[in-house]
């Protein structure tokens, strides 16, 4: 019973940290308004993907070592920053550029469909989602603390396959729960009426997690 009370704390501390937005909450939802809800999913299978190999190498104790090799882990977290860095300033561009399409376009013409996605697409997105995940170090301080904290010394091996259970399916159904309601097509009609200065929202958002992660120590 109390290994089902420490994967209960696991979820609850994980919570909290899915609910505060960050980099994979920014990507996640700018590539489901720009994009489609299908390669939204995608982008949350990515994060989702990144969240259990973090888990898991904080489970085997290679993250502890990680933040002890401080070439390696700082090399991370400027990978990471410039990554961020990079992304934040292609939606800025894309924000301060001038759409003229939508602007001389009809208020009431209908909105055309879009092509379906190829797989270079699709594989493009989730490594969007897998990237912005596995170069934030922050993941892996967090998980290294979290299972310092409440995991058990010597638990049975089904416990190691539950927790990391646990930790996909809560950053997959989270993020693709964001995918879902900001690819609404609600949503999407509001997007292209306020695409630029969303875009150029997301991008500066970015840019100063960037900031944040290269200045952090």
């Amino acid at each position: 019973m109390h290994h089902l009370a420490t994967l209960l704390q696991i979820a609850v501390v994980y919570l909290f940290a899915l609910i505060s937005p960050g980099p994979n909450f920014f990507m996640v939802t700018q590539l489901s308004l720009a994009g489609r809800r299908g390669l939204g999913i995608a982008s949350a299978f990515g994060v989702g993907t990144g969240s259990t190999l973090w888990a898991a190498l904080a489970m085997l104790g290679f993250a502890a070592v990680l933040q002890h090799i401080d070439w390696l882990y700082q090399g991370v977290r400027i990978g990471g920053a410039l990554y961020l860095l990079w992304f934040g300033i292609k939606l800025l561009r894309s924000g301060m550029r001038r759409d003229t399409a939508s602007q001389n376009a009809a208020p009431s013409a209908p909105v055309e469909p879009l092509p379906p996605p190829d797989r270079r697409a699709w594989f493009r997105t989730w490594r969007a989602g897998f990237l912005t995940c596995l170069t934030n170090p922050k993941s892996c301080v967090f998980w290294t603390s979290v299972f310092a904290a409440v995991f058990p010394a010597h638990p049975p091996t089904w416990f190691y396959g539950a927790a990391l259970a646990l930790v996909a399916a809560m950053s997959f159904g989270w993020h693709a729960g964001l995918a879902l309601l900001f690819a609404d097509q609600r949503t999407q009609r509001g997007y292209k009426r306020l695409r630029r200065p969303i875009d150029a929202f997301c991008g500066t958002a970015l840019i100063g997690l960037a900031a944040k992660l290269a200045a952090d120590r």
